[in-house]
C-alpha cells in the first residue's frame, strides 16, 4: 500500500504541473483552454513515457471494468466513441479530472483518506469478510465529508484502488460509498 497517493514527479513535470488549471470550468476562454490543454499533453505523454502512472489508474481509463455502469465501454471508449481520439483527448477539459487522478488519486480530505488507509492497514490482508465493514466506513466517511452519492462511489472506488485492493472489491466499496 502506498503512503501518499501522489505519484513521484521530476522537476519538469512538477513545473507543468504548477501551470495546469484542473478545473475545467475555471479556463477562460478559447486561449486559455487551449494553453492548457497543451499543456495537459506535454505532462501526460512525459508521465506515460516513463510509466509513471500506477497500473490500476491507467486500468481506472482504459478498461472497461474499472467503469461501473459504462455499459462495457471504458472511459477511453467514451472519448472515442465522442469521436474524440488521440491528442485531442488530452486537450479535452473532461480529460483533467482523469490527469488529476493519475497523479493526486482520489479527490477525498487528508482526513478521510487516512481513516480509510488505515482500516484497510489494520485488515492486513483484506479477505471476503472485511468488504462490508470497509463499506460500511466508506458510507460513513461519505457522508460525514458531505459527499454526493456519485461523487463518494467513484472517490471511494479510486481509493480503494489506491489502497491496492482488487477492482472487484473496490466496486464493493463504491456501491457501499455511494448507498444513501
Amino acid at each position: 500500500m502506498m503512503d501518499t497517493f501522489t505519484i513521484e514527479l521530476t522537476d519538469d513535470e512538477k513545473a507543468l504541473v504548477d501551470q495546469i488549471e484542473f478545473e475545467g470550468l475555471a479556463l477562460k476562454g478559447h486561449v486559455h483552454a487551449e494553453r492548457n490543454g497543451e499543456l495537459v499533453k506535454q505532462l501526460t505523454k512525459m508521465l506515460i513515457a516513463r510509466g509513471a502512472i500506477p497500473e490500476h489508474r491507467r486500468k481506472y481509463f482504459t478498461d472497461p471494468a474499472y467503469n461501473v455502469g459504462g455499459r462495457g465501454s471504458s472511459r477511453l471508449d467514451l472519448f472515442e466513441g465522442n469521436g474524440c481520439r488521440g491528442d485531442a483527448i488530452l486537450v479535452h477539459p473532461h480529460f483533467l479530472r482523469h490527469l488529476r487522478y493519475f497523479i493526486f488519486g482520489a479527490e477525498l480530505s487528508p482526513r478521510v483518506i487516512a481513516s480509510f488507509q488505515e482500516a484497510v492497514r489494520e485488515c492486513g490482508m483484506v479477505t471476503s469478510s472485511d468488504v462490508v465493514p470497509l463499506g460500511l466506513l466508506a458510507r460513513r466517511l461519505a457522508r460525514g465529508a458531505g459527499l454526493s452519492p456519485h461523487d463518494a462511489r467513484e472517490e471511494f472506488f479510486k481509493l480503494a484502488l489506491d489502497c491496492g485492493l482488487s477492482q472487484s472489491t473496490a466496486v464493493s466499496i463504491r456501491d457501499s460509498a455511494g448507498r444513501k
